[in-house]
């Protein structure tokens, strides 16, 4: 990450962000970070185990199940199964409500570019952009 690019936050408003307490940090960078843990595989077995008709319902639960074993604050990364089209679930409010019962910071797993978050690349079906002022959301590159 080169040096002017270090520390920009983007955030809904500077007046929001002065009375925000808890917002859920996602760094957009694109480094990794070593010690970050990984929700895919726990998360999937969680809802595979699940009847597919009940797995949006219990989406949020599964997550908060799995980050309930994490450290407060744990940095985590690789939420792909979250993005699975045929959830159709809006995976930013997800992922906001699981960190208001379990703190973490997220490695977001696409690109973030003119106040947006991209999730995968257009034509395919999990493709998504997240305007990031529609979220109480701290990104950071």
């Amino acid at each position: 990450m080169s040096s002017e690019n270090a520390g920009i936050v983007i955030s809904k408003s500077s007046a929001a962000a002065k009375q925000t307490f808890f917002r859920l940090k996602i760094d957009c960078s694109g480094d990794q970070d070593a010690n970050a843990y990984f929700l895919n595989r726990e998360l999937a077995e969680k809802l595979i185990s699940i009847r597919p008709r009940m797995r949006l319902i219990q989406m949020e639960k599964c997550l908060v199940d799995v980050l309930k074993k994490l450290p407060n604050n744990a940095v985590v990364k690789n939420v792909d199964v979250l993005f699975n089209p045929g959830y159709k679930i809006d995976v930013l409010k997800v992922l906001i409500t699981a960190y208001k019962q379990h703190p973490f910071s997220l490695i977001w797993p696409g690109t973030m570019y003119d106040g947006k978050l991209v999730y995968s690349e257009e034509g395919y079906p999990d493709y998504h952009v997240y305007e990031i002022s529609d979220y109480d959301i701290i990104c950071i590159r």
